[in-house]
């Protein structure tokens, strides 16, 4: 693997801070753990499916306190927030504990999916009481799109500039791209950027009535998300934030804070095939050339790829297919880390990138668990199957979503 001699630039965006949350655990010692080892992960039984009767009754969800009281938010502060908000806010204060940036003027660039889909059933539920309807002030600024990048601005006061971007499953990486185009232009020196979701019934009956999710496998909650294997039947919704800490290279280096890792650039695409569901390789390819002729870093220096990988029968393979085109020099190590945490939506681009950071930082690659037997597309052209060492300095990090969006991240080690 060749190294490209690529410059350094006080403009670059370098993560100084990561805030982890999901079925597996709290934080980057925790998630470490299980990534670094290969450990199963067994999603939790979702009630609200086995009253439904889905074919899918399992979840990944974020187990750990979020009480407001635990988070240091007042009333007055927690009577906007939902669960997603909490989980954003629980996330965002790792990150700022461990990178030290100043909030005054932090931009937050941070997405879901939706509002809080449960204050939306709160109205729902009075207005299908009759007579004259009544909400909670609370319900506009809980249901908004911006609901949990305005909640982080509100707690933080910072007078940065906020905002959500919604891309479905890409979601999260669209927010890191836009923070560290930002900070690269000097527009801001330092932001607080990723994705969050929660677990919500809207989502659970959506997606398995649309098959997406697994069916075969509520029986064996270790097993039920296993990207890339021969018997993979759909994905696992799981909780989660991913929320980072990023700021200039001058910025970081002014206050002696440690860097993770950097934003080299990145690629978008749709895939142009008028399929709303069904992945196109073409997409994933197109967005995986642009984000390296935006960052200038050449293909044979990739050493590893964190891919979108769900354990969708269609979408595994398809990605596969447009890496083998992309890097038709010879294999690179790829895998996909959601079968520890299942497919945190919004949030699994910046969950992601997180974790192939700190691969790159720590020299292991994670395997892509419960992924045998292979499927036999790709027994050429395997997965990584066991924890492996790495020297790599460059990484992609793949995120697709719904509507064929497409973003791929390129990351760099520092050390």
């Amino acid at each position: 693997m060749s190294e490209p001699q690529l410059a350094t630039s006080p403009r670059d965006p370098v993560v100084t801070g990561m805030g982890l949350l999901s079925q597996v655990g709290t934080g980057t010692a925790a998630h470490r753990e299980v990534l670094k080892s290969g450990t199963q992960v067994p999603f939790s039984v979702y009630e609200p499916g086995v009253q439904c009767q889905t074919g899918c009754q399992l979840v990944g969800a974020y187990k750990d306190s979020l009480d407001p009281a635990d988070l240091g938010l007042d009333r007055s502060e927690a009577r906007f927030m939902g669960r997603m908000s909490l989980l954003a806010v629980r996330a965002a204060q790792i990150a700022l504990e461990q990178s030290g940036l100043p909030t005054r003027d932090l931009a937050v660039v941070v997405g879901t999916g939706t509002g809080e889909i449960e204050t939306h059933r709160d109205v729902v539920r009075r207005v299908e009481r009759g007579g004259r309807v009544r909400v909670l002030p609370t319900t506009i600024p809980r249901i908004m799109a911006s609901t949990v990048s305005a909640n982080l601005a509100t707690v933080l006061k910072t007078r940065g500039p906020s905002l959500s971007v919604t891309a479905a499953c890409a979601g999260g990486g669209y927010n890191l791209a836009i923070a560290a185009a930002w900070i690269r232009e000097g527009i801001v020196d330092h932001a607080l950027v990723g994705g969050v979701e929660a677990e919500d019934v809207h989502f659970h009956l959506g997606f398995d009535s649309m098959r997406a999710y697994t069916r075969l496998d509520n029986h064996r909650p270790e097993w039920a998300s296993r990207p890339y294997a021969a018997d993979r039947a759909g994905f696992i919704f799981g909780e989660g934030a991913g929320i980072l800490a990023l700021e200039s290279r001058e910025s970081a280096e002014r206050r002696g804070a440690e860097i993770l890792g950097s934003i080299r650039g990145f690629g978008m695409s749709s895939d142009g095939s008028g399929e709303m569901v069904a992945p196109a390789s073409e997409g994933a390819e197109m967005a995986m050339r642009r984000a390296f002729r935006h960052s200038g870093v050449p293909e044979r220096a990739i050493g590893y790829i964190n891919t979108h990988g769900t354990s969708t029968p269609l979408g595994d393979v398809s990605e596969v297919r447009a890496i083998r085109r992309v890097f038709d020099h010879g294999h690179v190590p790829y895998g996909s880390t959601k079968g520890y945490t299942g497919h945190t939506v919004s949030a699994a681009g910046a969950l992601e990138a997180a974790f192939t950071f700190l691969m790159l930082r720590e020299g292991w690659l994670s395997p892509s668990v419960n992924a045998e037997p292979l499927d036999p597309e790709l027994t050429d052209y395997p997965p990584v199957l066991r924890p492996t060492g790495t020297d790599a300095e460059w990484a992609l990090s793949n995120s697709f979503g719904f509507g064929g969006t497409n973003i791929s991240l390129v990351l760099r080690r520092e050390r």
